[in-house]
């Protein structure tokens, strides 16, 4: 049974580009439109569309209504993963036939990633939403440290937390997240 994506572009060298990608699944019809007509594209059928960086791929999420699924290049992968929930998924352009067609199956059942995923922002004390919110306005571990009067080892130990809790492996990633969760019409971090 052939899926229907709609493919939104901005310039031919885009469209021609993911057109390949996607050509090679047989069991995909590809619509193709221009995103400046993005209201035309069939309600209920994912999105499909290219984005070079995260915040292109951030900006495109806010402004369709559809499940989206962004195609990007592969640097940055754990970035882009970060932008993933029921209504959004990621995959690098060269990623397997398999992975494709698992991320646009997942946008056509939402439900099931909930059900599987358990969408949730996890708990933090207040002290590591502290040091969240600090990494994020800039300042690094030892300015933590003596702005809540605290060691450094303990920032250090406080991120750690929050990596594991989060699902990052970097200071740079915590920072992409608490950036992503705090966005207008985005999940709010924090405490619950």
């Amino acid at each position: 049974m052939k899926r229907t994506v709609t493919l939104l572009y901005h310039n031919p060298t885009e469209r021609e580009r993911l057109m390949a990608r996607l050509c090679r699944l047989s069991s995909l019809t590809v619509i193709p439109v221009r995103w400046r007509a993005a209201g035309d594209a069939g309600k209920g059928v994912p999105l499909v569309c290219w984005c070079a960086d995260v915040m292109a791929a951030l900006e495109a999420k806010e402004q369709v209504s559809e499940p989206l699924l962004v195609i990007h290049p592969g640097q940055g992968e754990p970035l882009f993963s970060l932008l993933e929930d029921a209504a959004c998924a990621t995959c690098a352009i060269a990623g397997s036939d398999e992975q494709l067609t698992g991320k646009i199956e997942r946008l056509r059942f939402p439900e099931a990633y909930h059900e599987r995923v358990g969408e949730h922002t996890p708990y933090l004390t207040e002290r590591e939403a502290d040091v969240v919110r600090l990494l994020v306005s800039g300042l690094d571990t030892a300015q933590i440290a003596q702005r809540l009067g605290i060691k450094a080892a303990t920032v250090t130990a406080h991120k750690k937390h929050i990596f594991l809790k989060i699902g990052v492996r970097s200071t740079t990633q915590l920072v992409a997240w608490a950036l992503i969760r705090n966005r207008p019409g985005g999940e709010r971090g924090g405490t619950e």
